[in-house]
């Protein structure tokens, strides 16, 4: 039997924060692992320290927790060795965040979802009912739930919709959603489209940040 690798202090004090955190909120391991993005095996691997946790997966998890990264990293002198000093801590922590993966926004979820069913904005916040506009707010209710920081009151006012209703077609949507082939097909071209979107939007500021500097 393999001994897990021993994680250094900091990287054990912030697991122990996420794992604090997790059950604080009243997550479960498959629960948090499924909005994080990451499969259960690893995540529970990840928040016991058999896995090293990367800046990738913890900004997945900080995002889902909505937390900050400062709000999981130790402060010294409490928490961690006396060899960490408050400016190794802080420049850390600013590392990370220049690290950090673009989240989001709503406006990029419109977009993804206009673009990959074929709908404009101004059909999605419509009154008009079609099958074709159902799936297509269906598919945005179910991606800003999945991400875990867009609500779905924020995308009830801009499909200008009770929240109720929105939460109703996400359930449906998500029962469904083994049975229907070509939703789940679209599902996979719209979140891969975000991600596009998310990747030009990063590329664009970091080419910003290093023009600046």
């Amino acid at each position: 039997m393999t001994t897990p690798p021993r994680l250094n202090p900091v990287n054990e004090f912030v697991c122990g924060s996420i794992r604090r955190l997790r059950q604080s909120r009243g997550l479960g391991i498959e629960e948090m692992a499924r909005r994080a993005g990451i499969p259960p095996g690893s995540y529970s691997c990840l928040e016991t320290g058999r896995y090293r946790l990367n800046l990738e997966n913890l900004f997945r998890i900080l995002a889902v927790l909505e937390v900050e990264i400062a709000d999981v990293w130790p402060q010294p002198p409490e928490d961690v060795p006396s060899q960490l000093t408050r400016a190794s801590v802080d420049e850390a922590v600013s590392q990370a965040e220049r690290r950090r993966p673009p989240r989001a926004r709503m406006e990029d979820l419109l977009t993804a979802v206009c673009r990959t069913c074929f709908v404009t904005r101004r059909e999605l916040a419509s009154r008009q009912r079609s099958a074709r506009l159902s799936r297509a707010r269906a598919i945005a209710a179910f991606l800003a739930w999945e991400t875990g920081h867009l609500t779905l009151s924020g995308l009830s006012r801009r499909l200008r919709r009770d929240v109720s209703s929105i939460s109703h077609q996400l359930r449906r949507f998500r029962n469904r959603l083994e049975k229907d082939s070509d939703s789940a097909v679209i599902l996979r071209q719209t979140r891969r489209t975000l991600e596009e979107l998310l990747r030009r939007r990063h590329l664009r500021r970091l080419t910003g940040n290093s023009l600046r500097d």
